[in-house]
């Protein structure tokens, strides 16, 4: 009986390991999922870099770049709309990094040497230069030349580099990537959401964008700005509305995937019901110049205030919350109009037309170039109003009013370029980030030295220049105590490399 087992025990150790041997042979197809993916496909990269341009979560766009450039009402006094708030003021230094850049990341390092795939790293070097302006714009010295090396090369202090570098870089990067455009090799026409793998669209977008770079450096480096503005305009810059960089989403519920745009979020939110409105600046701009895209942006909402519902877009009947005013009743003040931009599926416009011809008139009120300042600014009027009608019914404004509006408000060459600044203004409403980077730049319009100082929200208001980085970064990353001490101050007074007085 002994025998016998230990012969069984032999047997059944040698069965086993004939089983194992044979599972060894096929261990890597048997354990490999047909649905995995090792590597990113590029045709679905794109799509979402392009989705995530726009921060999902609205926190550093709307608690503060919609406020400081005077277009929305936190309920906040200016002393707390300054000061450090982790999850607010951090919120697009992570979520960039962390989603788009990091996939525009992987599309360059994939396609970088394959000619065959030219179009989706140009494309991929467009999308990251455009994320970086909106980036080192809000916090100035930010890593760029190490960004998103932690992926690839295990950097996981990367170095911050001084915005006058960056900006030196994104010209050529731009440069470069639209030059190397071409019909020639694949095209990404379904993958692309905005232009349908449209060659001449894209080469517009990034001289759009590189007219965009050059007039924000006038100040701290004419020549450059000039000789960058001078090739965009050479490459050829948007010539409607049908060249806008507009992204579309689904209406999905904020923060439950990535086709919703989040910056409706805070109207729509029962949790916000109390917070934000519109401000006054904003809504007395549209209502003093009689202009029809008051009731496209603008609404009251029906009482009482349980929910965000239908209201009244009366144009007259339109009332902004005054800047930093924690005072005035929330029931009495607009919010953004529920059939248009007030949606979660309502599309995002990026950069515009209607921007390149209020830049290209500036450039000619300026001296920068020549032209004709006066039919730049018309035409950036009528595109501007134009295009909302991708808002739906709502948002269609006829020619006729565009006309009864430009001869109500004509172009006033004394006086070129403030309203010309207004107008960006106005154009860039949801672009925040956008809007108060112009103002900085500009100085208009001027909301801040106007403030009823009886008020204490308003105590010692003026415009802030940039946000605080992160706190984490001083925990892990020693680099950007250098980017402080070349830079300044780590606060919101501190004036960023191009923001010169």
């Amino acid at each position: 009986m002994r025998n016998y087992s230990r012969h069984l025990s032999f047997l059944i150790i040698a069965i086993l390991l004939v089983s194992l041997t044979s599972c060894d042979k096929d261990f890597k197809s048997i354990n490999t999922s047909v649905d995995f993916v090792s590597k990113p496909n590029l045709d679905y990269e794109l799509p979402f870099a392009e989705l995530t341009l726009l921060d999902k979560n609205y926190y550093t766009h709307a608690y503060y770049a919609g406020p400081y450039c005077g277009h929305i009402n936190t309920n906040s006094s200016y002393p707390s709309m300054t000061a450090y708030r982790e999850s607010e003021m951090s919120e697009h230094f992570n979520w960039v990094y962390k989603n788009p850049l990091r996939t525009v990341s992987d599309m360059i390092d994939q396609s970088k040497d394959d000619p065959a795939k030219i179009n989706y790293l140009s494309m991929a070097r467009i999308l990251r230069a455009y994320l970086f302006q909106s980036l080192t714009d809000v916090y100035g010295d930010i890593p760029y030349f190490d960004a998103c090396k932690g992926y690839t090369n295990l950097l996981m202090t990367p170095n911050y580099d001084p915005q006058q570098k960056i900006y030196e870089d994104m010209f050529k990067e731009l440069q470069g990537a639209a030059t190397a455009l071409t019909t020639a090799k694949a095209l990404p026409e379904n993958a692309d959401i905005v232009y349908k793998g449209d060659i001449s669209k894209w080469k517009k977008f990034a001289y759009s964008l590189m007219l965009r770079l050059g007039l924000r450096i006038m100040k701290a480096d004419a020549v450059n700005g000039k000789k960058w503005i001078e090739t965009a305009i050479a490459g050829g810059v948007m010539t409607s509305k049908d060249d806008n960089f507009v992204v579309s989403y689904t209406n999905q519920l904020a923060g439950t995937g990535t086709t919703s745009n989040g910056v409706p979020h805070i109207f729509i939110s029962s949790s916000y019901i109390t917070t934000y409105r519109l401000a006054a600046a904003f809504v007395d701009s549209l209502k003093s110049r009689n202009d029809p895209r008051t009731p496209v942006f603008c609404m009251r909402e029906k009482l009482p205030l349980t929910f965000y519902q239908e209201g009244d877009h009366t144009p007259a009947n339109q009332r902004g919350r005054r800047q930093f005013d924690n005072l005035t009743p929330r029931d009495s003040c607009s919010v953004s109009n529920i059939k248009t931009l007030g949606r979660y599926d309502a599309p995002y416009i990026h950069l515009s037309h209607a921007q390149v011809q209020f830049q290209l008139a500036e450039c000619v009120a300026r001296g920068i170039t020549t032209g004709d300042a006066k039919a730049y600014y018309e035409a950036g009027v009528r595109s501007a109003m134009s295009e909302l009608s991708i808002f739906g019914a709502g948002g269609i404004i006829s020619t006729t009013q565009q006309d009864d509006y430009l001869a109500a408000n004509p172009y006033v060459e004394t006086d070129a370029i403030k309203m010309i600044a207004v107008q960006y203004w106005l154009e860039t409403h949801y672009n925040w980030y956008e809007a108060w980077a112009n103002m900085r730049r500009t100085g208009f319009p001027d909301l801040y030295s106007g403030l009823d100082l009886t008020l204490s929200a308003n105590l010692g208001a003026q415009l802030p220049r940039r946000l605080y980085y992160p706190r984490a970064e001083y925990a892990t990353n020693p680099h950007i105590n250098e980017a402080v001490q070349r830079q300044g101050e780590d606060n919101t007074g501190t004036r960023v490399w191009w923001d010169k007085p």
